[in-house]
């Protein structure tokens, strides 16, 4: 995928607000990697593409769902267990 960079505005609706720029593959994985520059409080107002790529990004783009996942669910964790049963409760 290509990465693309966004202008995230952060604040409270009504109240102050500011704008981040991050660096994602896609719009909703922007929010992910705007949500460490977040304080206590703030919520994601919008989320804007940048037309042209901006080297002056405040976040890199965030991790994929594998690479978050790698640590605590390996590809064998899915295999049974040695001894195990192939059924299930559910069937």
């Amino acid at each position: 995928m290509t990465i693309r960079t966004y202008s995230v505005t952060l604040g409270a609706e009504g109240g102050l607000t500011r704008d981040v720029r991050v660096a994602s593959p896609t719009d909703v994985q922007a929010g992910d990697a705007a949500r460490p520059l977040m304080s206590q409080g703030e919520s994601i107002l919008s989320i804007v593409e940048i037309a042209a790529a901006d080297p002056s990004a405040q976040a890199e783009p965030p991790k994929s769902q594998a690479a978050e996942l790698a640590p605590v669910t390996p590809g064998a964790a899915a295999a049974p267990l040695p001894g195990g049963v192939e059924d299930n409760d559910y069937g």
